[in-house]
């Protein structure tokens, strides 16, 4: 199969056909799956924002005195589509796979292994997304309490970042559902990515430094461009270079990663390669 062919699944039906069995299951338990994307950013914001953020009475953020649940608001958004997606394309993938068969069913259809491939990460990013959105309207929330003062003019530049920012993740989660040996070492990506991404990336904290290592690893950390990113688009009002550089890295990321996972998957589910 050739490169391009790698990325051209995206776009067919069999893709979205997946994508389409995906949110089936999901509607028939939405009521119970979208509580927790719900609920959760509001005791965050309330217990960290409001209540951690009232023992901090000067936060400053790039010389600008603010309140920290506003500097925690944007670094919601960035670690919901980066989490969901992430967990959705490596757990939720990993129990299709291997124990509900779901790939096994798909694939003595008309659709090929890249289909199935596509349709996972779609789906991930799809609900990664959604999950964000839903953030986005708890931000609101607080917005129309005078709680949070946010540049809403902004927020159509922010929707669109994140989806493709957990397509990106998607197809992270999906290599280590390649890689992993069993459900027993799911542990292994949670230390391996999501705590060195989601603890040094600007999400919930300033990370500053002078160190070299610490600059460099702020430049190839793609959430921390994703939260800053966001940060000064909602909190200033201001396209920065950090969107530049997220775009650049997801883009990034997904073309070296979707090949990769195709290869991998292929020989772990058909003995190929």
């Amino acid at each position: 199969m050739t490169t391009p062919l790698h990325y051209r699944a995206a776009f067919h039906w069999q893709s979205r056909a997946v994508l389409g069995r995906h949110l089936t299951v999901y509607r028939r338990n939405w009521h119970t799956a979208a509580l927790p994307p719900l609920l959760e950013p509001i005791i965050l914001l309330l217990a960290f924002g409001v209540g951690l953020g009232g023992f901090i009475p000067e936060f400053v953020w790039r010389g600008r005195p603010i309140s920290y649940l506003a500097y925690l608001a944007p670094g919601m958004l960035a670690y919901t589509a980066f989490m969901t997606a992430f967990f959705q394309a490596l757990f939720a993938a990993y129990i299709r796979m291997h124990y509900q068969k779901t790939w096994e069913g798909q694939l003595v259809t008309q659709l090929r292994l890249e289909h199935v491939v596509w349709g996972e990460v779609l789906w991930a990013a799809t609900l990664g997304t959604v999950y964000a959105l839903i953030v986005t309207l708890v931000l609101a929330g607080f917005s129309l309490t005078g709680w949070l003062q946010l540049h809403w003019a902004s927020a159509f530049l922010v929707l669109p970042l994140l989806f493709l920012a957990a397509l990106a993740f998607a197809t992270l989660g999906l290599l280590f559902t390649a890689l992993v040996p069993s459900i027993d070492h799911m542990n292994i990506p949670f230390f391996l990515v999501i705590m060195p991404l989601g603890f040094t990336s600007s999400t919930y904290f300033p990370l500053e430094g002078d160190s070299p290592w610490t600059q460099a690893w702020l430049v190839l950390n793609p959430l921390h461009h994703l939260a800053e990113g966001i940060r000064l688009l909602l909190l200033a009002g201001e396209p920065n270079h950090h969107l530049v550089a997220a775009c650049g890295l997801f883009l990034l990321m997904i073309l070296i990663l979707i090949p990769v996972d195709e290869r991998l998957l292929r020989r772990r589910v058909l003995g190929e390669g």
